[in-house]
């Protein structure tokens, strides 16, 4: 049932929780928009453990607890529309707090915290804390998915960190579809380099049908922070630091994909030595990928690795210039993509060193690796 309250701003819509907890609330909304106050009082909280005892194992229990957080709204609307990000995510702070404390007080009870966790993590983003938003986004998912007995809630938290620009009913869309044309230039990328694939195929082939849920969150996460370095100036970003740091991220792209491939490699597992069954590895999923996509390369994978060993920078010059030879003759393009994945992925799996041409070159490297895993979408999916 709603009530209006009275707000500097004019009448808002919330919820009436009975008393106690309305009072209560008419009190926290006077402190925090007229006093700056970031914290709760003893009379608040007590008045939030009458109201979550009272829906302890009542059937509206998860509407109750939306309910409670969506009580916060007017006061984080009011600092969202002030521009001070900082009091709005201080809002769900203090949502929180109560919660935490019933529950540290009643083992094994949970409140459902998922409208929380939605929100707390989008206004996180806004201010451009990457990993604060995302661990609770991520959260939301989880609360989700426990309160709705769904692996993959329909909720707009997974509709967040599976880029599913498409959903309507999400507050934070404009974030995810921003997100989805970052990763739409790579695939007309690859569109214009190796065969035609739109982002919506991408979509219905891959995202809504990943080979597993962690593969769909690193790749998400990992587009974000690339999206972060891509934004700033060339001049901001030719130092040794930065090309760790970008081939950390390439590292964690390279793992989506040979996730990815072996999902969908019907051969799971060869013969190591002494015969004995071995996994296969990112270079027999690589040989794979090329195999289906009509680009064999098995003869001659190890005679370029050759000129990786003799001289690392020259030879990924050469793959970003589509100008890798081998004993056959000159690579193609999506040969020349698969072979810098293959070398990137050995290199940031053991070294920490980077090298000049990763930062010089940053743009264009990502734009091979999303090319490898546009490719792997394109003839696997």
């Amino acid at each position: 049932m709603e009530r209006i309250v009275h707000l500097a701003g004019g009448d808002v819509k919330t919820y009436t929780l009975g008393q106690p907890l309305d009072g209560a609330f008419d009190q926290l909304y006077e402190a925090v928009l007229e006093r700056g106050i970031r914290s709760t009082s003893d009379d608040f909280r007590k008045a939030t453990f009458q109201y979550f005892d009272r829906y302890l194992k009542d059937a509206n229990a998860p509407a109750a607890h939306d309910h409670y957080f969506i009580c916060f709204t007017p006061i984080w609307n009011a600092s969202m529309s002030s521009g001070r990000l900082d009091v709005a995510e201080t809002i769900w702070e203090l949502a929180f707090g109560p919660v935490q404390e019933w529950e540290s007080a009643h083992t094994g009870e949970l409140i459902d915290k998922g409208t929380l966790c939605y929100f707390w993590g989008a206004t996180a983003l806004l201010r451009g804390d990457l990993d604060r938003g995302y661990l609770l986004i991520h959260q939301s998912v989880e609360e989700d998915s426990r309160t709705s007995g769904h692996k993959i809630p329909p909720t707009p938290s997974y509709a967040l960190v599976s880029l599913d620009y498409q959903k309507p009913n999400q507050w934070f869309r404009p974030w995810v579809v921003e997100q989805a044309r970052f990763f739409d230039m790579f695939v007309k990328d690859y569109a214009t380099h190796i065969r035609p694939l739109t982002i919506e195929d991408v979509k219905r082939k891959f995202l809504d049908k990943p080979p597993n849920l962690d593969a769909i969150f690193l790749l998400t996460f990992t587009l974000a922070r690339l999206r972060g370095i891509y934004g700033l100036p060339d001049q901001a970003k030719r130092n040794a630091f930065a090309g760790q740091i970008e081939l950390n991220l390439f590292f964690d792209l390279l793992l989506v994909i040979e996730v990815a491939i072996r999902h969908a490699n019907p051969m799971k597992i060869k013969k190591g030595r002494g015969g004995k069954p071995a996994e296969l590895t990112f270079y027999d999923q690589a040989l794979y990928l090329l195999k289906a996509s009509g680009h064999p390369h098995e003869k001659h994978f190890v005679d370029v690795h050759r000129q990786f060993d003799g001289g690392f920078e020259t030879a990924i010059q050469d793959a970003l210039d589509g100008t890798l030879t081998s004993t056959a003759g000159t690579l193609d393009r999506l040969q020349c993509d698969v072979h810098l994945a293959y070398e990137l992925r050995n290199r940031s799996a053991h070294e920490i060193e980077t090298v000049p041409i990763i930062w010089k070159e940053f743009d264009r490297v990502q734009r091979t690796i999303l090319r490898v895993l546009c490719a792997t979408v394109d003839y696997l999916y």
